[in-house]
């Protein structure tokens, strides 16, 4: 057996840009987010004002915070209006009873090694889609909402208060909220896992070279054909 490979540009610049800060963002976001909330370094000897330890800490988690945000915002223009099919959300319909047949029961068998064929797509199969949806879309958007909504708390009846306050009450206060902010973060290393699972599962057995393609936009399309 033969096989043909197809190269097909399939992640444009914008969309590699946005995955890789997207990525140096949560990782720098959940370090100083497990420093702020349980701190490991204990402050040195002497007057307290002089140090300002968690202060560098909180500064950090703020400044890529609104970095995160920034780009969260562009992706969201990016898939409406970037003319990118690859990129769009309409290929993502969960609410059709359709889009939970066959494709996705084949991907999820996949993935679980019960089926010797591997499905081919040229972006986010089923099963992706349904991650980036869930971990990517609705958890950024409720981190960036209570994140927020916590530091409007600096600044009672500013800008921020004002307008994502309401998260505060709803939750049920802000220990809560806070509490349920802090959990929320730790949906970073279960994605990540979920995450490199998939595409290093895809190079080995499909040979989709999904890795690399996150940093060339390109992806391989590969046929078997008889010698």
């Amino acid at each position: 057996m033969g096989r043909i490979i197809e190269e097909i540009y399939v992640w444009r610049l914008p969309v590699r840009f946005y995955h890789w800060i997207n990525a140096l963002c949560m990782v720098v976001l959940f370090v100083t987010g497990m420093y702020i909330a349980a701190p490991l370094l204990s402050p040195p000897l002497g007057e307290a004002v002089w140090y300002k330890g968690m202060g560098w800490w909180r500064y950090m988690h703020f400044v890529f915070a609104f970095i995160f945000i920034a780009n969260f915002l562009f992706r969201l223009y990016w898939a409406l209006f970037g003319g990118d099919k690859y990129a769009r959300f309409g290929g993502f319909r969960p609410w059709s009873p359709s889009w939970w047949g066959k494709p996705f029961r084949e991907q999820v068998e996949s993935y679980l090694f019960l089926r010797t064929d591997e499905p081919n797509y040229v972006g986010h199969n089923p099963v992706a889609a349904l991650a980036h949806f869930v971990f990517i879309f609705c958890g950024s958007t409720f981190m960036i909402l209570s994140g927020l909504a916590m530091y409007g708390e600096n600044n009672p009846g500013g800008f921020n208060e004002t307008l994502f306050g309401w998260m505060i009450p709803l939750f049920g206060g802000s220990y809560t909220l806070h509490f349920i902010h802090h959990l929320g973060a730790w949906m970073l290393p279960i994605y990540v896992i979920m995450h490199l699972y998939a595409v290093i599962r895809h190079d080995v057995v499909d040979r989709t070279s999904v890795t690399s393609s996150i940093i060339t936009g390109f992806k391989h399309k590969v046929e078997e054909e008889p010698v």
